[in-house]
């Protein structure tokens, strides 16, 4: 690092990493990143840096290997030496909303059980550089952090923060929210009461088998922007503050809350796979694999009627959700009068599942998601229901989920709509059998179970209504990029 003034926007990077397997040149100065390939064909691009995102991400790449992992696009490996001195002040200027103190939860059996290493190893050093107060504290059971976010005292945080996955987010949210409740004298367990949001904003740090909350959520910029799970990337949109409001969704059942969800709520093959993998959790997140592959052999489908209040936007037809969304945008404001857009529908049949996606639902292996065009705050679920068939279709729909290209919306036993809110109910099925050469009808109880962000709800019956960007999380959304021979306008 060379400086050329007191000002570190006028301070001159060179290093060299790799590109698309292109050795590159890359210089920072004035502000702008610039790289250009070492050999023909040579090219060269420019980025001008609003925000001090990618100044942090340079100064701290210590803590990376190297470019065959998930992180932030323009990182390459430098001299540390100045890390200490000079990070607090370039993260300090301009950044009023930036955590200061933070009370954040370590889950350490969840997914792989690496909670307490990724503190350790990863977030702990990159908190310390930002001078960020964390008190941390692991947790022992299901539903320590909802009781203590219901008790303990936060006058004095900025954030909570939590490191596990999409079952440990939910309790962060859903304590935070009952809590909220409590203070404001609302009943949670009204199905029509509107929800207060809570006064701090949560950070996500995945650790978890799936972590489709965090994966829908942060993203890497390198030409074209990425979902990621990466860890420090999670870190690092923390610590400069910046959130974005996210839809939470509640479930009702005989007007009783029975818990928010964030990511998706299914019914039929998740919810049995869920059920029947808490068997196995001695073989980590590998029972969903071993669960999946029985009860995709077994092909139950289970009858049920969904009411819904659609919107007329099919996701089909939507756009994505990127960075200062438009539709997000109008929803935050109360711009669209949702019974005058709004129609109930009413759908019936046999499902093979039934599934209300709150976000895109991707993950490293489905990078898609059931649902990719779904708007993490327009006051909308979307829902995706999967009839009853063949052994061969559920396999094509496996394979769908699975492919970086393709969706769910065209194929022809899926169906697609967005809705505001939904009700599900259970039907018996009816079978005929003879006997003595007399029939006669029996009805079976042949039900299933919610998997509600990796939890199990018994009740099949459930009411959801989705709450418009009740939570604020700390995120940074995916901007439009474009890249020539001569310059790209990519923003982090």
């Amino acid at each position: 690092m060379q400086d050329t003034a007191d000002n570190s926007s006028k301070s001159v990077l060179l290093n060299t990493f790799v590109v698309k397997k292109k050795r590159c040149r890359v210089y920072f100065h004035r502000g702008t990143l610039i790289w250009e390939t070492e050999r023909p064909p040579y090219m060269r691009f420019h980025l001008k840096i609003e925000s001090k995102l990618v100044i942090l991400t340079i100064m701290t790449t210590n803590i990376y290997a190297s470019l065959n992992v998930a992180m932030p696009a323009f990182c390459c490996v430098i001299g540390a030496g100045s890390v200490a001195v000079q990070t607090n002040e370039i993260i300090a200027s301009g950044m009023t909303y930036r955590p200061r103190k933070v009370m954040l939860f370590v889950n350490p059996i969840g997914g792989k059980k690496k909670g307490l290493k990724i503190w350790e190893k990863d977030v702990q050093p990159l908190m310390t550089i930002a001078g960020i107060e964390t008190k941390m504290m692991i947790t022992e059971r299901a539903g320590h952090i909802r009781e203590t976010l219901l008790t303990a005292d936060l006058s004095d945080l900025h954030a909570i923060v939590c490191i596990g996955g999409d079952g440990t987010f939910a309790e962060v949210f859903n304590g935070l929210v009952l809590r909220a409740a409590k203070e404001q004298q609302i009943d949670p367990d009204d199905p029509e009461a509107r929800l207060p949001s809570p006064t701090l904003p949560v950070g996500v740090i995945p650790s978890g088998s799936t972590d489709t909350v965090a994966y829908s959520l942060h993203g890497i910029v390198l030409f074209t922007y990425v979902c990621t799970t990466d860890v420090q990337t999670a870190a690092i949109h923390i610590i400069f503050g910046d959130t974005t409001g996210l839809d939470l969704s509640s479930v009702h059942s005989n007007r009783s809350l029975l818990r928010l969800y964030a990511s998706v709520l299914s019914y039929g093959y998740l919810g049995d796979v869920i059920r029947d993998s808490e068997k196995f959790r001695w073989m980590g997140p590998q029972r969903y694999d071993y669960s999946g592959f029985k009860k995709i052999i077994a092909n139950k489908g289970y009858e049920g009627e969904i009411q819904l209040l659609s919107d007329p936007c099919h996701p089909a037809a939507s756009t994505r959700c990127m960075k200062n969304c438009s539709r997000c945008l109008q929803h935050m404001h109360n711009s669209v009068p949702d019974k005058e857009i709004s129609r109930w529908l009413t759908v019936q049949g046999k499902f093979f599942m039934v599934n209300g996606a709150n976000v895109s639902c991707a993950c490293s292996r489905s990078p898609m998601g059931f649902s990719p065009h779904c708007h993490i705050g327009d006051g909308c679920v979307d829902i995706i229901l999967v009839r009853h068939t063949s052994f061969i279709n559920n396999i094509r729909m496996l394979l769908r989920l699975s492919s970086k290209q393709k969706t769910l919306y065209d194929l022809p036993f899926v169906e697609v709509y967005r809705a505001r809110e939904f009700t599900f109910r259970a039907l018996p099925t009816l079978h005929l059998q003879t006997e003595n050469n007399v029939q006669r009808s029996q009805k079976t109880s042949g039900l299933s179970v919610w998997n509600c962000d990796g939890e199990v709800i018994e009740n099949s019956n459930v009411k959801i209504r989705v709450h418009c960007q009740l939570l604020s999380v700390y995120t940074r959304r995916a901007q439009d990029s474009v890249a020539d021979s001569s310059s790209c306008f990519c923003s982090i």
